[in-house]
């Protein structure tokens, strides 16, 4: 069977067509977003660290997304019981994690937040943007984190 394919406008790279196969579901909405809930991970390589999440129900909505293991190795997201139902998994070593970053002109006051990332179940394509039990902060310098993973 054949892929379905959508057409779809962004922000950023104008017109493009996904497979529905990549559209994530959010269960919720991201917060502050809470009515838009079908999103694409957009990317230029499969190799990309830096990604953007661009919702299918509003071409303006767009986030750029940083996978956290790569600025911040130790992370070990812990989720909520009623987070890892709704997102049908038994565990949260099942889920893929991104954080939302905050890209600035200048590159030393970007940050990403390590509390509230995003949670996807891949089997499922479901996602959540969960906030976690730990104490990770809402805004982690993406700069003190490079220059920390080099030692």
């Amino acid at each position: 069977m054949l892929d379905k394919e959508i057409n779809m406008k962004t922000r950023d790279f104008g017109e493009m067509t996904v497979k529905e196969e990549d559209i994530i579901n959010f269960t919720c909405g991201m917060y502050g977003f809470a009515d838009y809930k079908n999103y694409v991970i957009l990317k230029d390589s499969p190799e990309d660290d830096v990604m953007f999440l661009q919702s299918l129900d509003n071409t303006d909505l767009s986030f750029v997304l940083i996978d956290p293991y790569t600025i911040f190795r130790s992370y070990e997201p812990s989720l909520p019981e009623e987070d890892l139902t709704e997102l049908e998994a038994e565990n949260e070593s099942e889920l893929k994690y991104l954080v939302i970053a905050i890209i600035k002109e200048n590159i030393k006051e970007s940050v990403v937040n390590l509390k509230s990332p995003i949670a996807i179940n891949p089997k499922t394509r479901t996602a959540k943007q969960v906030i976690l039990q730990n104490t990770y902060p809402l805004r982690y310098n993406i700069i003190v984190a490079e220059e920390e993973s080099k030692c």
